[in-house]
């Protein structure tokens, strides 16, 4: 994807290779009404102001040990990391490991470096790598979302200080894509990425056509809503979530399908530091979300490092992300304990 700025701001441009926000139901509020996970969703509430309830509902839940969680209605995906054996080299289009662009499989098992269990998924940014310097793990949900559903995934991410405050040049690295089969780049896709070099997550759709912001990305917009105000130009830690060094995050996301090309589609997201409550970054309702294909719906997720425009020249201190605790499911999950894995440090 390649990144430049525009008039109004921020455009991602993607050129990527062709290789999911707890909300909780409250029908007495006017909400959307989830029932199972293949029955469809009602949308007539959409207008309403229930946001802000469901919010705080959010910020309630129980906090619930990893495997708990994966035992939970309608959860489709529970990927620990824990095993080496677990986490081989994928066959395509199978879900696991991928390697990176000059075929070295830079995704491990760190069992020094774990959220819970024996291992985390860790991946390493060399110096001198180009744009697909680590691989990626691709997942497949084992089902499709498309109109009138819902889906919510959830993952523990940990960054070094080097994947934090390296220099990688005119570039910056993405975290997570939300996708159909290995198909990255097109107006489904849904990515979450640092915004440039300024230390805090944002979203965009359509292969980084369309930003997930207000004001439908021209200034002045909030990059991050809901719990946090990060305008366009303003950012600082009060406002914007920022990422933390050498910390177990959270981050938990709601997509909410109305009618593809419509303006009835929800896109929620929180985070949540270690052991704490969720707090949400993201709230965008009555979004469109773009389909040109509709039938080859959502379906895939990708876990990645990937970084468009990035130069094999670019010297750099080794860098380090870890992923650990992946669930998707139908039906919204609730928030982790403490990580009670270990904390070493690379």
């Amino acid at each position: 994807m390649w990144m430049r700025k525009r008039r109004v701001g921020l455009s991602i441009v993607c050129a990527f290779w062709a290789y999911l926000g707890l909300r909780i139901v409250d029908p007495s509020a006017g909400a959307f009404s989830l029932q199972s996970s293949s029955s469809p969703i009602s949308f007539n509430a959409l207008a309403d102001n229930s946001l802000a309830s469901r919010r705080v509902k959010a910020l309630t839940q129980t906090l619930q040990e990893f495997r708990e969680r994966c035992r939970g209605d309608g959860v489709l995906v529970c990927e620990g990391f824990d095993s080496a054996d677990a986490v081989h080299p994928a066959v395509y289009p199978g879900s696991g490991l991928y390697p990176a662009a000059d075929g070295a499989f830079r995704g491990t098992i760190d069992s020094t470096v774990t959220a819970s269990g024996r291992g985390a998924l860790r991946f390493e940014v060399p110096p001198h790598s180009p744009a697909n310097s680590s691989g990626y793990w691709y997942q497949s949900f084992g089902r499709s979302f498309g109109e009138s559903t819902a889906f919510y995934v959830q993952f523990r991410q940990r960054f070094s200080r080097e994947m934090l405050k390296n220099d990688f040049g005119d570039t910056t690295w993405k975290q997570v894509i939300f996708h159909n089969d290995h198909q990255t780049c097109t107006e489904l896709g849904i990515t979450t990425v640092q915004y440039y070099h300024d230390g805090f997550p944002m979203m965009y759709t359509a292969c980084g056509a369309r930003m997930v912001a207000t004001n439908e990305g021209v200034p002045p917009y909030q990059l991050e809503q809901g719990d946090y105000k990060c305008w366009y130009g303003q950012y600082n830690s009060k406002s914007c979530f920022m990422y933390p060094q050498d910390e177990w995050v959270t981050f938990y996301y709601e997509i909410r399908v109305g009618h593809w090309n419509k303006p009835d589609s929800t896109i929620n997201a929180w985070v949540a530091l270690d052991g704490q409550q969720y707090k949400q970054w993201i709230q965008m309702p009555r979004f469109t979300l773009q389909n040109e294909n509709p039938g080859k719906d959502f379906d895939s997720l990708t876990l990645l490092t990937y970084m468009t425009n990035k130069s094999a020249l670019k010297n750099h201190p080794t860098a380090y992300t870890w992923y650990d605790e992946l669930i998707v499911s139908s039906k919204p999950i609730p928030p982790p304990v403490h990580s009670g894995g270990s904390s070493g440090t690379k």
